[in-house]
């Protein structure tokens, strides 16, 4: 379970990461709202679709994990994002 949080958590940094490096400073705020609310927007359901499937082949473990996933990287991503747009837009 802990893996799969782990790596959700790495990979949300991984993507806020490079979406403030790799943009001019100018344009830094507009990539900050578009790009990473689209892709916080998308991990979330990508982790509850995941959940679900995981939940009809009857994975219980998996399925906790993809959905307490899902729940903490909603509320991190949005306060994160939230701070950085403070930051930089």
């Amino acid at each position: 379970m802990l893996k799969i949080i782990g790596i959700n958590l790495f990979l949300f940094v991984l993507y806020g990461f490079l979406i403030v490096v790799n943009t001019a400073v100018s344009e830094r705020g507009f990539s900050i709202a578009i790009g990473m609310g689209l892709c916080i927007f998308i991990q979330v359901v990508l982790n509850i679709i995941a959940g679900i499937v995981f939940l009809i082949m009857g994975r219980q473990e998996w399925v906790k994990s993809f959905f307490i996933s899902a729940a903490i990287l909603a509320p991190v991503g949005f306060v994160t994002w939230l701070i950085l747009l403070s930051i930089y837009g």
